[in-house]
């Protein structure tokens, strides 16, 4: 969501109302989707999500009306304000209190919406989320209209890199996946006894004592590069690194890989 055209006229105050555009395909929103009877013109109390595909890729949740009426075809907007006049906005499908509007900043835009895969948003710019493969990205939206904004994991980031980044919002979360973290420490513990960064071989226990016992950072060796697709996690998939080597990976872009940050470590002490 920009500064012009329809999207930010969505979620622009007119007389205590906010009205949403969107083009489906063809001339009507089909409403009986949503449990309006087929005479019905419009349908009322319905939560409606907004997404937008930000510049580093992706399709990500900005926005949200509760309680909204959803109309079937075009509706003229009473009385365009100066924002809606100025974009040439003079039409919407959508209405809802501006009180019940929410428009996420650009640094809280971090759910990924699938696309191209089942369950997934397709071609239309209308998404009725309604197969039974859309459950698990329904209940991740409807955590992130009860909660608000999920918190960043605990890794340093530039924060003109995580702004508007959702994909690598999403992967610095993945790798903050408690049972995954748990598993991952519980395998390396099992196969060699300690937890040893796998770049430059720092032992927390042995640097530090009792109090560095168990600890290490995990890191996802897959970036988030593809998709908007709901990714599974395999151990094999992640690996055993330090604090200062994680934040030397994720310093660079395109992020740096284990064996490229290994190799300039060796090359720097010879």
């Amino acid at each position: 969501m920009h500064s012009v055209g329809h999207e930010v006229c969505n979620f622009t105050k007119n007389r205590g109302f906010v009205y949403g555009y969107v083009q489906p395909v063809g001339e009507a929103i089909n409403i009986d989707k949503l449990g309006a009877s087929r005479n019905d013109e419009k349908i009322e109390g319905v939560t409606v999500v907004w997404t937008a595909g930000p510049t580093s890729g992706g399709t990500v949740v900005v926005g949200w009306y509760e309680d909204a009426t959803v109309y079937r075809s075009l509706q003229p907007i009473p009385r365009p304000n100066a924002i809606q006049r100025k974009n040439g906005v003079e039409t919407y499908r959508v209405k809802a209190l501006w009180e019940r509007s929410v428009l996420l900043p650009v640094s809280n835009r971090h759910l990924l919406i699938p696309r191209a895969v089942k369950g997934g948003i397709g071609q239309s710019n209308v998404w009725f989320a309604a197969q039974k493969e859309s459950e698990q990205i329904v209940r991740r939206v409807i955590k992130l209209i009860n909660e608000g904004s999920t918190d960043l994991p605990d890794v340093d980031q530039v924060t003109s890199m995580v702004e508007g980044n959702p994909r690598l919002v999403a992967h610095l979360r993945r790798e903050r996946n408690a049972t995954l973290v748990k598993m991952k420490k519980a395998e390396a513990l099992k196969a060699t006894g300690k937890l040893c960064c796998e770049i430059c071989g720092f032992d927390f226990k042995l640097f530090y004592g009792a109090i560095g016992e168990g600890f290490c950072e995990v890191h996802h060796l897959l970036p988030l590069s593809k998709a908007d697709g709901i990714v599974e996690t395999d151990l094999k998939d992640l690996a055993i690194v330090c604090s200062n080597c994680h934040r030397i990976i994720h310093r660079s872009v395109p992020m740096s890989t284990i064996g490229a940050v290994a190799k300039s470590l060796r090359n720097h002490h010879g």
